[in-house]
């Protein structure tokens, strides 16, 4: 059986069709894991960070998923960690954060101050414009003398693309790439059963 595989695969029309169904499987079940399985409760590895930034003995790390967060979007996530200098999660701490146009100023959402275990925190937001904004995470350490009372404060911006513009990666494949492969098979075997390749 292998062999007959080895055999088949040698035509390009099949090579190109096994890997445009190996990318379609692909595409399905990423998009399908990305609803029906919860994100787990740890650090945020795996999410390209766009900003670290230090505060006295602490590292603030922000991580908005999509990297690049699109207007109208209800997917965004804003990810912020604050880390110690062993860069291990904070824990106990309270946390809020601050929406606001860098151009205007106008803060356009402010989320409570809330307690968390660690320091890993997530906030969901959808933007309704694009734009440059400001993001501003306050957080009461309960185990820092300083920052107990006084919170401590950071700020990163962040650009929001329009959804005009901009194609998420998933749809990118889903509707453009995977028919462009298959066309491009069907055209090859179509080739092939009349020997012109």
């Amino acid at each position: 059986m292998l062999q007959y595989i080895s055999v088949r695969l040698h035509s390009p029309g099949n090579v190109i069709l096994l890997a445009a169904s190996f990318l379609t499987v692909t595409v399905i079940f990423q998009s399908l894991s990305g609803t029906l399985f919860d994100p787990a409760s740890a650090h945020f590895f795996g999410i390209p960070y766009l900003e670290n930034k230090t505060v006295g003995n602490y590292k603030v790390v922000f991580q908005p998923y999509p990297t690049n967060p699109v207007a109208g979007s209800n997917s965004t996530q804003l990810n912020l960690s604050i880390l110690d200098k062993e860069n291990q999660n904070v824990v106990l701490v309270f946390t809020s954060l601050s929406i606001k146009e860098k151009e205007s100023g106008k803060i356009v959402k402010t989320f409570p101050f809330a307690f968390h275990d660690f320091s890993d925190v997530t906030f969901p937001y959808t933007f309704e414009k694009p734009g440059t904004y400001v993001v501003t995470l306050l957080s009461k350490i309960n185990a820092d003398p300083i920052y107990r009372t006084k919170p401590l404060a950071v700020d990163f911006d962040l650009p929001v693309k329009s959804a005009a513009t901009t194609i998420p990666f998933d749809q990118l494949i889903l509707y453009y790439v995977t028919p462009a492969v298959v066309a491009l098979a069907a055209i090859a075997m179509y080739l092939k059963s009349k020997n012109k390749i």
